[in-house]
């Protein structure tokens, strides 16, 4: 019965297995249990699945937001693709073989630079002059340059190079390049590059106009060519003038039109251009510095240029400007006034005076408008500025409560911000004693206590204390000293000195208030007992107040700041006994305290001003230079301290000199042997030292005698014959005077000559340039 059982159930069990596999489905497998490898494989292809779709969404994502910025070229009109470009603004560009060619310009230019090109130079006996190339160069240039101007202009890289050939120019070219800007001078003023084209354009452009002014013309250097049709240069700045007139109020917000600006305001008014490479209204610290990355810009020709003009321009000298320039002035003010259209009175001058753009504009017209005759008036640029305080000067009538409110609340922000506080600096120093002193006492009385210790209005602070009276200076430093010796400690602790300098400066200026500025700076710096002062220049001059110079460990040196030698130096300024407290810490220091003074750039001008400061006492000033014998070797072999030997060496009277001279004759050859000695070793002229005493000091006197111009009509000649004084003194002659003086009249007489006697022996002329020569040769007899 068990056999057929089991023999049915394995026939009905085929049976369902033969009918699911007749329907399709799998056959049941039986379960089994799964590894651990197994499950590690599972999981491994679980996190590969959900890598791969992380992928695939961050792809999806990618490519939506591609499809957002994405432009739809396919859509884009045919016919637009050929109209002009879409800043109307926009210049041409310049053509790839002109840009290469102008490159060549310049590369050659500066070969010739370097090769000496320029400099004037001697041309040996029996030789051509060699032909000059640079005339020729600058020719081909200027002829390439027709018809090319404004793309060239527009270019970063030409527009440099244009810029230099402008300093080459002569009148003629430059009024023909100024002629082929017309009518895109709206556009090359707003453009990055362009815009310094025009700069250097104007601002050459005001000698031209000085010399037309003189009646000096230019001519084509062409005669077939008639230059009749062509403008003067006073003409083409008026015509361009009158193409940006309308745009002026909102050209002096533009970045790259308001230093052209500038520099046209210059030119109309005949005001001298600055410097180049110094630091002016035309050009801000930034521009200055990528300016000098540019190499020197000027004439590569290296002709001589007008006198009359360079010598103005080094003087500060204001041009005489042709009568239309002075309606050209009026126009520009009254176009910049519209900077006021649409709000109260003097709103958009204040607000223009505080932007970093249009700031330098304003100082300029503030400053044209003080050098006019009468300065500045009611309603003008400096008195909308100041919220009408010059009207109210001259009629005190006009002056409400309002006004004054809104004048300290705007000034206050002005002198606070860093863009606007020289603009505040202008109206302190350009202002009438008046205006001065009620700006004085409006903004600045009762509050130095929190503007000495700004970030930004300490410059301020400073700047209006060098124009305070006597009276005005007592008040100041009253309220200076009034304030907590810790919160002053602050001013030093955060580098803040300008106030505290400025206010030794005019104090020793004045003859006033010197003790109390010296017991100011004594209490600020914690060394108000006597056995503190000792330590008055390390403490000043590491700008660290008494209690954190002590606490700084003993391997620690601490760094010379730049504004604690500054102040030293002003504080030397003082009269005595107001600056004993400087000297006698020098005095202290010893050689071990002295010697790394005179190796750093900017604690060596304290020992300048020490010995060139005129109220230092002379038994302090023998006292410092006798100090120093014997280390005035080790002194010298310093790229900084053989400048304070020669500065010592300078101011010693002719003892002093005799026993340094003394102390370095044992020591000639370390001093010739040194990289930096040997130039303090050539002015002491110790071999004559050594030959003839007496007259080595009759020649330092002399020569000390003309440093301190008491000789100042005596010529040269007449020095040499005073040292050569002491040769006519009946006393036995040298030999090798001797020698040398046979040996010049053998010269002239012949070999049957008579003898030089000693009298003849001592009128031999020198040549000159070889009198070192000379000595060291008799030395080493």
């Amino acid at each position: 019965m068990l056999a057929e059982s089991l023999v049915s159930f394995c026939f009905r069990g085929a049976e369902r297995v033969e009918v699911e596999v007749e329907g399709g489905l799998p056959a049941p497998r039986p379960r089994q249990r799964q590894g651990a490898d197994a499950k590690k494989a599972e999981k491994q292809a679980k996190r590969e699945r959900e890598e791969q779709e992380a992928r695939a969404k961050e792809a999806a994502e990618k490519r939506a937001r591609y499809r957002k910025t994405e432009m739809a070229w396919d859509s884009l009109d045919v016919a637009s693709s050929s109209a002009a470009p879409i800043d109307p603004d926009a210049l041409p560009e310049v053509e790839p073989d002109t840009k290469a060619y102008f490159r060549e310009v310049a590369s050659k230019i500066q070969e010739l630079e370097d090769l000496g090109h320029g400099r004037p130079q001697e041309i040996p006996e029996g030789e051509d002059e060699v032909e000059d190339d640079r005339p020729y160069l600058l020719r081909s240039a200027l002829e390439s340059l027709s018809g090319h101007e404004i793309p060239l202009a527009g270019d970063g890289e030409t527009s440099l190079i244009l810029e230099k050939l402008l300093y080459s120019m002569d009148d003629f070219a430059r009024r023909v390049l100024a002629d082929r800007f017309m009518g895109n001078y709206n556009k090359l003023v707003k453009h990055r590059a362009a815009s310094h084209v025009l700069q250097t354009l104007f601002t050459l452009a005001g000698e031209t106009v000085d010399r037309e002014t003189r009646g000096i013309i230019a001519t084509s250097p062409n005669p077939s060519d008639s230059d009749a049709v062509l403008p003067t240069m006073t003409a083409l700045l008026l015509s361009a003038l009158s193409e940006i007139l309308p745009s002026l109020p909102t050209l002096i917000y533009d970045p790259f039109g308001s230093h052209t600006l500038r520099v046209l305001l210059l030119v109309f008014s005949g005001s001298p251009p600055a410097i180049e490479g110094r630091a002016s209204a035309e050009r801000s610290k930034k521009s200055l510095v990528w300016r000098k990355q540019q190499g020197p810009m000027k004439s590569f020709l290296a002709e001589p240029a007008d006198e009359q003009s360079t010598s103005a321009i080094a003087a500060g000298k204001k041009r005489e400007v042709p009568p239309p320039f002075a309606d050209a002035l009026v126009s520009m003010w009254e176009s910049l006034i519209g900077l006021d259209e649409g709000g109260p009175k003097g709103e958009g001058v204040r607000r223009a005076a505080m932007d970093a753009v249009a700031g330098p504009a304003v100082r300029i017209m503030i400053e044209m408008e003080a050098m006019e005759e009468g300065g500045w008036r009611a309603r003008g640029w400096a008195d909308r500025i100041m919220c009408g305080l010059v009207e109210e000067i001259d009629d005190p009538s006009s002056a409400t409560e309002a006004r004054t409110e809104q004048r300290g609340e705007f000034l206050g922000g002005l002198l606070r911000h860093p863009a606007s506080s020289p603009t505040f600096e202008s109206l302190l120093m350009r202002g009438t004693p008046t205006v001065f002193g009620r700006l004085w006492g409006d903004v600045f009385e009762g509050k130095l206590h929190r503007l000495a210790g700004n970030a930004v209005a300490n410059f301020v602070v400073a700047i209006g204390i060098t124009r305070l009276d006597k009276v005005m200076l007592a008040k100041t430093v009253e309220e200076i000293r009034a304030v907590g010796t810790e919160r002053r400690g602050e001013w030093i602790d955060n580098f803040r000195t300008g106030v505290l300098k400025s206010l030794i400066d005019r104090c020793a200026a004045l003859s006033v208030c010197e003790k109390d500025v010296n017991e100011i700076l004594l209490d600020t710096f914690q060394l108000a007992k006597p056995e503190d002062q000792k330590l008055v220049v390390p403490c000043v001059l590491s700008l660290n107040r008494l209690e954190y110079f002590k606490k700084l460990p003993d391997h620690v040196t601490a760094q010379a700041q730049t504004q604690g030698s500054i102040l030293l130096q002003s504080w030397l300024k003082l009269a005595s006994p107001h600056q004993l407290p400087v000297i006698n810490s020098l005095s202290s220091l010893g050689f071990e305290g002295i010697m790394p003074l005179t190796q750093s750039a900017t604690s060596s001008r304290v020992i300048d001003a020490f010995l060139s400061s005129p109220t230092t006492p002379p038994s302090a000033l023998r006292k410092f230079l006798m100090s120093l014998i014997g280390h005035y070797h080790t002194l010298a072999d310093d790229r900084i301290g053989s400048r304070v030997v020669e500065r010592c060496w300078a101011v010693a009277d002719i003892y002093l000199k005799d026993k340094i001279a003394a102390s370095l004759v044992e020591h000639q050859i370390f001093l010739q042997q040194s990289s930096y000695g040997h130039f303090f070793a050539r002015k002491l002229e110790l071999p004559l030292w050594e030959r003839r005493r007496e007259q080595w000091k009759l020649k330092m006197a002399a020569a000390l005698q003309k440093e301190k111009g008491l000789r100042g009509e005596t010529t040269e000649p007449k020095v040499e014959q005073k040292v050569e004084e002491p040769k006519k003194r009946s006393r036995p002659v040298d030999e090798v005077d001797d020698i040398f003086a046979k040996g010049k009249k053998g010269n002239k007489t012949g070999a049957g000559g008579a003898t030089a006697g000693p009298a003849k022996a001592a009128k031999v002329p020198r040549v000159e340039g070889f009198e070192d020569v000379f000595e060291a040769l008799r030395a080493t007899v």
